[in-house]
């Protein structure tokens, strides 16, 4: 785990989710009797914002929070996430292995984004199963000002999800036993859900939903849809990890209290739907408010109790960069003052030494020095890496249209002709079995990270197949 060598977490940990709706603080203790949660802060977004400052912790009555280092725990929404299996169980070989996938696994140059990755054993042998996580560099700054600027100390940013598997590596967590097949994890959220298919601890297929629990009313409202969409994630789980079903549904969160949801989806599903186990008799004997029983708290109440067992950290390269130097810089002030206190009184003692002063002197100059010119020729490597990568990855969009699109199509599509123009525009052209396969062509596209505005130009239905023409663009990198 790539954790900031200057923070350490104690006994009592803090986490924060700052979500689009809801802003989530979770207090915990751990001792030998177990978890306890000590606090547990639910505001809404569009309160806490205006609040970031100085006067942040007062207005909330976390004044004891100043300078601990907390946990910030992405929702799942914000970032894209990628499962795949690397032919090496060596550390060195995957690094380098990751590094090649991150041009194929997302539009945006390396100085873009930030991305880390955790390691599961997997089911082929010689491999290791990699779960890639990555943000837009802006996203987490965004946050990372925030809490800065509101007197909290950043030790490490992480993602919901890796929060509720380090809980569930840790036994905090409990997922129900599944027989022979896989267990699909719904944590439900108040407009989003983050769904994880896992077989034996190991994490197969993700998808973040557009869904959440203010959708849904007390007697299983909008189940349709509900339905619907994890019935087209699971199909694409089939399609990617053919030979492996899934036998169980588990779902926290707000959906984890309707009842009727749960019924309701075993019946459309055609498979077992039961709730999480473990994590909600921690906040039993807390005063939530009523309002907040859509939210979900399992992946920052994961990573609160479980913090040691994280293994992902988004903290850009840049602001971990600044912290090591604003580190330094207090133990040269430090050093600094020390030193002049000696010299002080060697200069009253012994007035003759002045000569060897004068060689600390110089050699500390030299030092700084040095230090000046390393410091510039590895900013001017930077930029020139900065420079070859974003150029390579242009010269990648292609195929990373045809990773992205052999990744969508279903199997009864065939495509005819694939045409990209320089203004990023593609074409599809091909035919499909029946007209139903199109429009879920084209809802795979809308779904896919790399196309935007996509559009249905053509349909012609004829006896056997139906030939189409859809038509997007690529989604243009942000400055």
């Amino acid at each position: 785990m790539k954790i900031d060598p200057q923070i350490s977490f104690g006994k009592t940990v803090v986490a924060i989710e700052p979500g689009a709706e809801w802003f989530k603080l979770v207090k915990v203790t751990r001792s030998r009797d177990g978890v306890k949660v000590e606090r547990v802060v639910l505001r809404r977004t569009e309160e806490v914002e205006p609040l970031a400052g100085p006067g942040f912790l007062k207005a909330l009555g976390l004044q004891e929070l100043k300078g601990v280092p907390v946990i910030v725990c992405l929702p799942r929404q914000m970032v894209n996430v990628r499962l795949f299996d690397l032919p090496s169980g060596d550390q060195n070989e995957i690094a380098d292995m990751v590094d090649l996938q991150i041009a194929r696994q997302t539009p945006y140059s390396r100085d873009e984004i930030v991305f880390d990755y955790r390691l599961f054993r997997s089911d082929k042998e010689g491999y290791t199963r990699v779960m890639l996580v990555i943000v837009q560099t802006g996203v987490v700054r965004q946050k990372y000002r925030f809490m800065e600027d509101s007197g909290l100390s950043v030790g490490l940013v992480t993602v919901t999800t890796d929060g509720w598997l380090a809980a569930l590596q840790s036994g905090d967590l409990t997922l129900p036993k599944s027989g022979s097949g896989a267990v699909a994890f719904l944590d439900c959220d108040s407009t989003s859900g983050d769904l994880v298919i896992l077989n034996n601890g190991v994490p197969l297929f993700s998808r973040s939903m557009p869904m959440g629990s203010s959708q849904i009313t007390a007697d299983g409202g909008q189940l349709e849809k509900w339905a619907q969409e994890i019935s087209r994630a699971f199909e694409t789980f089939r399609n990617e990890t053919p030979g492996v079903a899934v036998s169980l549904l588990v779902l926290s969160g707000g959906a984890a209290e309707l009842s009727a949801l749960a019924a309701g989806l075993k019946s459309a599903l055609g498979l077992d739907v039961v709730g999480v186990e473990g994590m909600a008799k921690l906040t039993d004997d807390l005063l939530l408010p009523p309002e907040s029983k859509g939210t979900s708290l399992a992946g920052v109440l994961g990573a609160a109790a479980d913090a040691k067992g994280l293994q992902l950290n988004l903290i850009p390269e840049s602001v971990r960069m600044r912290k090591g130097v604003i580190a330094k810089a207090l133990q040269l002030t430090v050093t600094g003052i020390l030193l002049l206190a000696v010299f002080g009184m060697l200069s009253l003692l012994v007035l003759s030494r002045t000569s060897r002063q004068e060689a600390y002197l110089a050699e500390l100059t030299r030092m700084i020095n040095a230090t000046a010119k390393t410091a510039d020729e590895t900013d001017a490597m930077r930029r020139k890496v900065a420079i070859v990568a974003e150029r390579l990855g242009t010269k990648m969009i292609p195929a990373k249209v045809l990773v992205e699109l052999y990744g969508v199509v279903g199997d009864g599509t065939a495509f005819s002709a694939i045409e990209i123009s320089d203004d990023s525009k593609v074409v599809c052209r091909g035919n499909t079995e029946t007209v139903a396969d199109t429009v879920r062509l084209v809802n795979a596209m809308e779904s896919s990270p790399l196309f935007q505005n996509v559009k249905s130009t053509r349909t012609v239905s004829g006896k056997d197949r139906t030939e189409f023409e859809v038509t997007s663009e690529l989604e243009k990198k942000r400055p």
